[in-house]
This record gives C-alpha cells, structure tokens and sequence, in this order.
C-alpha cells in the first residue's frame, strides 16, 4: 500500500510539472515530444531511467548556463586543452 501511495504522489506531482518542461525533458531523454503530455504511469521502467538521467544532465548543463548569465566572478575555473 505504501509503494502505491508513493507512485500515486509521483504521478501528481509529474502531472504539476509545467509542459514546456516535460517537453524539453522528452527531447533530452530521445523520447517523442508528445509523451511529455503522457502520465507517469504510462512509462516503463526504462523509460523512467531514461528520463531520470536526461534531468540529472539538464541540471548540470542548466546550471553553467545560468551561471554564464550571472554578471559575477565564475565560481569554477575551466582549463581547456
């Protein structure tokens, strides 16, 4: 019952998450776009895992972005070769 609620939770909150969102997420995990209207339930595990990684990159990448656009001292030094 525990496991249910839970999945139950993850799919309201899937369903908040704004679609532009869902859509860019859908395109960096190499799903179609249109399942970024699907609920939670109708992905299968590896799609999940799939989506799981794609956010986990968008953040890292999202984050140098943002931190590019910040008129502040870089808080990383790159070296490039």
């Amino acid at each position: 019952m525990a496991a249910e609620s839970r999945e139950n939770d993850r799919a309201a909150f899937w369903a908040l998450v704004p679609v532009p969102a869902r859509v860019a997420v859908m395109l960096a995990a190499r799903l179609p776009h249109e399942r970024a209207y699907d609920p939670l339930t109708s992905f299968t595990r590896a799609e999940r895992h799939a989506i799981d990684l794609a956010v986990g990159t968008m953040i890292a990448h999202l984050a140098v972005a943002q931190q590019c656009m910040r008129d502040t001292a870089p808080v990383h030094t790159v070296l490039l070769h």
